[in-house]
């Protein structure tokens, strides 16, 4: 938990600094969607579902042998940010949002103490968490729009944790399981890259995050957190400070 503390001081620190006054502080309220999944050697794009067979609520779980898909989820995201523009076309941003995430898999079979059926089916793992994002950008081209690139560190603090698995069984008969309001395995640190087109107040912009934590903490093989998400921002404050 040491890491979220470190940010925000740092965060005060890049805002407070006197050299910096009488720049340009923007802020903006964001929303968007793109695409999470899971990386490393440990994701997967199938596995198997275990039914414990008991009813719910079962002290053994239903569980996915391996939940880490690495095929595509549809991610949201929504937040706000301030930016300090500085001498040369150097800007410091600071954002912090709320984020749905996850990876998907497929799975072909479920295994039950009855035995083992053939299906086709769809297994998502998602996420909730808060994040705060500082990064540091550079204007690359300013005219009717600006260009903006940008990189930076992304620590999420987290809030929930769940799947759904929606399949077909060899009979044709349709399934869904779901289960929410567990807690997710770990708190993550990325690294981001980034940018964005903006034209007067309203800015689109294209953000990949790379996560640096591995969510399989005893499994065999390492998995981590891969996000690429589109946003629109709207700059609802522009002054000198």
């Amino acid at each position: 938990m040491y890491k979220l503390p470190a940010l925000l001081i740092a965060a005060n620190f890049l805002l407070s600094v006197p050299s910096w006054s009488q720049k340009k502080l923007t802020l903006s309220a964001f929303t968007g969607s793109g695409i999470s999944f899971f990386g490393g050697p440990g994701a997967v794009s199938n596995s198997t579902y275990y039914r414990s067979g008991l009813p719910f609520p079962s002290p053994i779980p239903d569980t996915m042998a391996n939940p880490y898909g690495k095929k595509p989820f549809t991610n949201f995201l929504a937040g706000l940010q301030a930016d300090i523009t500085l001498p040369s076309k150097w800007i410091l941003l600071l954002s912090s949002q709320y984020e749905h995430t996850g990876g998907s898999l497929t799975s072909d079979s479920v295994v039950s103490p009855s035995g083992t059926i053939k299906t086709n089916g769809k297994y998502n793992r998602y996420y909730d968490f808060i994040s705060v994002n500082p990064q540091i950008g550079r204007i690359i081209f300013q005219k009717v729009i600006t260009l903006t690139l940008h990189t930076g560190i992304d620590y999420t603090s987290k809030l929930n944790r769940g799947d759904d698995f929606d399949y077909t069984n060899q009979n044709g008969q349709k399934n869904s399981i779901g289960y929410d309001g567990g807690e997710p395995e770990k708190n993550d640190l990325r690294v981001s890259f980034g940018a964005s087109v903006t034209r007067k107040k309203w800015s689109v912009g294209i953000n990949y995050k790379h996560g640096l934590v591995n969510y399989w903490k005893y499994g065999p093989e390492k998995v981590y957190a891969r996000l690429l998400h589109i946003r629109v921002q709207y700059a609802f404050l522009s002054r000198r400070i």
